[in-house]
């Protein structure tokens, strides 16, 4: 913003908090909006998802291959990250970005994400983030790895 128009800005931002002005009401929602996290997604749909070539598909096309190989299966976000030799924090960032896209690119409120993700905390300690994915995903994620 260039420095002419702050004094300006700031003058606008003051004289608006002076005015009075009713609160809009909240809006309402008849129905929560609510995806299914670890979905089972079709092979073609998951086949769609292994073509990314972002660094965040590198990493979760990994961590899904390890989830695969354990079905049922809940592992630590620090377990996962240990066994692909991958940083905490990189992981991390990959599964975050994992919902942007799928929200982009894919029917996220139909499937919502190829992983199961759940949360374990108690008093005191930090909140454990666990993935992992049912056998019928892995199955179909094996069939999308092995090309058929």
């Amino acid at each position: 913003m260039p420095a002419e128009y702050v004094e300006h800005i700031a003058r606008l931002i003051k004289d608006l908090d002076r005015r009075a002005r009713p609160l809009a009401p909240p809006t309402r929602r008849d129905k929560p909006v609510v995806a299914p996290h670890g979905g089972e997604w079709p092979v073609d749909e998951l086949r769609r998802f292994a073509q990314g070539r972002s660094r965040t598909h590198e990493t979760v096309v990994a961590v899904l291959d390890l989830l695969s190989d354990r079905p049922g299966e809940r592992l630590p976000v620090s377990e996962i990250a240990a066994e692909l030799g991958s940083p905490v924090g990189k992981l991390i960032g990959a599964l975050g970005g994992l919902t942007r896209i799928v929200k982009a690119y894919h029917d996220y409120q139909q499937w919502g994400l190829p992983v199961h993700r759940t949360c374990q905390s108690a008093p005191g300690r930090a909140t454990v983030v666990y993935y992992g994915v049912s056998a019928e995903q892995a199955r179909r994620w094996r069939l999308v790895r092995d090309g058929e």
